[in-house]
């Protein structure tokens, strides 16, 4: 056994784990709006206190993190015990106000892998101070390297798609899964993922040119101006383009920012 003093930290992680596991594991009690509630309103309801709110987060995202922890982890590291620990953490970090912003399954994710990586270090028995002091830097800097990522215009755009489309496309784009493995997590069929993933991507890609499109509640051409991100795209039906073109062509200022936006769309088909 080691001798180290133990990382009071990691025992209220381990701590909240074990919570995790009695109120959350299998024949928990579901929330009552678990399938309709965005992680967002989930995640609020947890930090005022609604347990059942954090068991809904647990069963949505508890086949992402499992499979980041199994790709995470090295031989003799429980990916069950990180997956424990990491939902702990997150629940310790929510319930005292803190923890995700956006992307819960972003901050779960990042906690996994950081946790895995901390045992995987403690279980190799040797030393790594080079390493172990870089890793101590992304633990301190975890909140803040998340918001930065969250706060770029992609991530923007990402959000704004349906929990469905994110969730293909983050296990797909940023974790790296195949189809067939993300067909597991998210409970279809390779063919359907692989349609689903079609329509995501072709989302984002409209979010994402809509996301530089300034427009307020207050916008006398928000009718028109929300849907300039489509229209770039080509995908807004026959009668709402020939109303856009009418619009355009006589609004200087939806005028302008058609042409930044295709500019813009000009660039991403060119990368």
């Amino acid at each position: 056994m080691s001798t180290q003093t133990a990382d009071p930290a990691a025992i209220t992680a381990q701590a909240h784990a074990a919570d995790v596991r009695k109120a959350w594991g299998r024949g928990g009690a579901a929330h009552p709006a678990d399938g309709s509630w965005s992680d967002a309103l989930l995640v609020s309801a947890v930090r005022r206190g609604d347990l059942a709110a954090f068991a809904g987060l647990y069963r949505r995202h508890l086949a992402v993190a499992g499979y980041v922890a199994r790709a995470e982890c090295d031989p003799g590291n429980d990916p069950d015990d990180v997956v424990a620990e990491a939902f702990g953490s997150v629940f310790g970090s929510l319930a005292k106000g803190g923890g995700p912003r956006e992307s819960f399954q972003a901050y779960l994710t990042t906690t996994v892998r950081r946790i895995a990586h901390r045992r995987n270090i403690q279980g190799r028995r040797r030393a790594t101070l080079g390493y172990g002091s870089a890793m101590d830097s992304l633990v301190l800097s975890e909140d803040s390297t998340i918001k930065a990522f969250e706060s770029t215009t992609l991530m923007r755009a990402f959000h704004s798609l349906p929990v469905r489309w994110q969730a293909v496309l983050w296990c797909v784009e940023v974790e790296g899964l195949k189809p067939a493995a993300t067909a597991r997590v998210m409970e279809l069929s390779p063919n359907g993922v692989s349609s689903l993933l079609i329509r995501a991507r072709e989302g984002l890609r409209q979010a994402y040119l809509q996301q530089h499109v300034k427009v307020s509640p207050d916008d006398p051409c928000i009718d028109f101006s929300r849907h300039l991100g489509k229209f770039v795209r080509n995908a807004v039906h026959r009668a709402a383009r020939q109303r856009l073109d009418h619009h355009v062509a006589v609004c200087r200022r939806c005028h302008e920012a058609l042409q930044d936006l295709k500019e813009i769309h000009e660039a991403m088909a060119s990368d």
